[in-house]
């Protein structure tokens, strides 16, 4: 940091080089020329006293003579007019002193009015980032206390339901009990009238029921015993997930701190140069003095203009640090479990001949939104309700010049937009209420994109990824600008169908039989997991995940399709059935008995409902 300006050397010293000046001997003859910035008063710094540290100028080649002139090829150095003129200099860009000086003050005007613009903006940081880091704070807590309010209901429902279970077998076992006692009393009393005759038979018979009911006690028991198992196993999952989601919490709480940091650190630093910069430009200015202006200023106005660039720096993502990126819903569910039968099947009205369904996904309210190909060079958006009627529907010309059929996928992106593509390279944004459709061709952008597109998936930051016939993901925002591309592992020949999950992408691979999890981070993902897969020479379709986080993948072989569950971790294959041989595509959708499990058919044009139950 500059902290005084020495006349004699014409230039601004940092402390050590200061203290140089004090102390060194070779040197020594610049002791009266130094000026001390840290502690100078510009206002008492009268001519005078700045005379004391100043010389006259002298030529830089006749040292001894004075200057009257500044060559500006030469970097504004010293010179005398007989120097210019016997040819020393001759061809340069000489100026008066003067006419230099007054120049180089003109452009520091211009630049201290630019800086003047910027100082509330600057000082003014320092406070948002106090704001941010108090509502962080609070944000947390206020996350935490409803994770643990939202664990202590979920525990006390199960504890409550096993305590009525409890109630209901012990009842039953009282009414066994009572009936036992009422056989014994009616077998005694038969046993009393033939006694002798009798006793041997009854004592057998007795015998039996004995055995009878002590199967039944015991069967009783043993249900107990298993209800009061799955009440613990379930209040120890759900503290475990607390425990894990307390984590999380903490991880990122820690990661937007830095990210904070960052912020504060660079407005201090900007604003002790500001600070230094406006001393400097003060205390030169208050030389009057023509040979340092010219000398100096030049200097001031380079620095100025980087000073200027991160005076003006905007921080647009400042105020969402408050916030954490773990979800805001802590997920306390128990299993999630597919009904042992669709809960409805229905055709999907408005398909022409020749249509086909290559992409489903929810809407707005109880609508859902498919998609797909139309026969002559058209692809469809199809808004139907659950019953399969038509809302609203759309058909949509393919990119000019393009080679691919016009298949089309599509993907939920809020409560009324729907992100599409089509392999003829079209990514678009559909509101399935007003039928409004913007897109934009991938081809004409900026991007090395070979081959066509294939999927298409969102995130709950409103991102967008397109996933293509090689193994590029492109990544849009929800202005369909291109931000990056994600090239998969060499593993995966394509994506056939790609979806979010937590901070990783569940990839279908098309070239195989297995599907994966890969990284999202940089440019080139990396395998992180690769999922069970069913037996049977399979190959994925399509994939999704529901409000729990588990997730769904549709495979298919020439013996018809198969419906597989994952665990929240991607670790575990829960549960694999069958399903309709020509399924082609799967969605999920929230719904006010839950979640729902939407699959499409390609070409007979149906829709399967399951429901998702813990």
């Amino acid at each position: 940091m500059v902290t005084s300006y020495c006349f004699k050397c014409r230039g601004f010293l940092c402390q050590q080089c200061s203290q140089f000046h004090i102390s060194n001997k070779m040197v020594q003859d610049h002791l009266p020329h130094p000026l001390n910035l840290q502690t100078i008063d510009v206002r008492s710094l009268t001519l005078e006293k700045l005379t004391s540290f100043t010389e006259d100028p002298k030529c830089a080649v006749h040292v001894k003579r004075l200057a009257e002139m500044c060559c500006e090829t030469c970097g504004n150095i010293q010179t005398r007019t007989t120097c210019y003129s016997s040819g020393e200099h001759k061809g340069h860009v000489v100026h008066e002193v003067k006419i230099l000086a007054k120049r180089e003050e003109e452009k520091l005007k211009k630049m201290k009015s630019e800086l003047e613009k910027c100082r509330d903006n600057l000082y003014d940081l320092p406070k948002r980032v106090a704001k941010v880091r108090q509502a962080l704070g609070a944000n947390i807590t206020e996350q935490l206390e409803k994770a643990r309010s939202e664990h202590k209901n979920v525990s006390d429902r199960i504890m409550e339901k096993a305590e009525e279970d409890r109630a209901v077998l012990e009842k039953q076992r009282e009414e066994i009990l009572k009936r036992k006692k009422e056989d014994f009393d009616q077998v005694h009393r038969e046993l009393e009238e033939e006694m002798k005759k009798l006793k041997a038979k009854y004592d057998n018979i007795l015998k039996e029921k004995e055995q009878n009911y002590s199967k039944e006690e015991d069967k009783v028991s043993t249900r107990k015993g298993v209800v009061d198992k799955k009440s613990s196993v379930k209040v120890e999952e759900l503290n475990d997930k607390l425990r894990s989601y307390e984590d999380r919490v903490k991880t990122s709480r820690v990661d937007n701190e830095k990210r904070i940091t960052k912020v504060a650190d660079h407005s201090t630093h900007t604003i002790n140069r500001y600070e230094n910069f406006t001393a400097t430009v003060e205390t030169v200015q208050a030389s009057h003095d023509e040979w340092t202006d010219a000398q100096c200023l030049p200097a001031i106005t380079a620095a100025g203009k980087s000073l200027i660039e991160d005076a003006k720096k905007e921080f647009p993502d400042l105020e969402s640090l408050s916030k954490t990126s773990v979800r805001d819903t802590l997920m306390l569910s128990g299993r999630v479990v597919i009904t042992g039968s669709h809960e409805s099947v229905v055709d999907i009205k408005g398909m022409g001949s020749g249509w086909r369904v290559d992409g489903i996904t929810s809407g707005s309210g109880d609508h859902i939104v498919v998609t797909g190909y139309v026969q002559g060079g058209q692809s469809h958006i199809t808004v139907i309700n659950r019953d399969g009627g038509v809302v609203r529907q759309d058909q949509i010309n393919m990119v000019t010049g393009s080679s691919y059929t016009p298949l089309r996928h599509c993907h939920s992106l809020s409560e009324h937009l729907i992100a599409t593509v089509c392999r003829s390279n079209q990514v678009g944004l559909y509101d399935n209420r007003s039928g409004k459709y913007r897109s934009e061709n991938i081809q004409a952008m900026n991007i090395s994109w070979p081959g066509c597109a294939t999927c298409v998936c969102t995130d709950r930051l409103n991102n967008i990824y397109v996933g293509g016939s090689r193994r590029d993901v492109l990544v849009f925002d929800d202005l369909l600008n291109y931000h990056r591309t994600i090239k998969l592992p060499e593993i995966i020949a394509r994506a056939r169908d790609v979806a979010v999950h937590d901070d990783h992408l569940i990839v279908c691979n098309g070239g195989g039989d297995r599907s994966y999890t890969v990284s999202m981070e940089g440019e080139e993902a990396e395998v992180i997991h690769k999922l069970p897969t069913p037996d049977g020479g399979l190959c994925p379709l399509s994939v999704c995940t529901d409000s729990s986080q588990y997730i769904y993948m549709l495979w298919y072989r020439s013996r018809g399709g198969i419906l597989t569950q994952y665990s929240q971790d991607d670790r575990q294959l829960l549960t694999t059935r069958k399903v309709d041989g020509d399924a082609w595509c799967i969605a999920t959708m929230i719904t006010d008995e839950g979640d729902k499990l939407l699959v499409g058919t390609q070409f007979s044009e149906k829709m399967y409902t399951f429901g998702l139950t813990d």
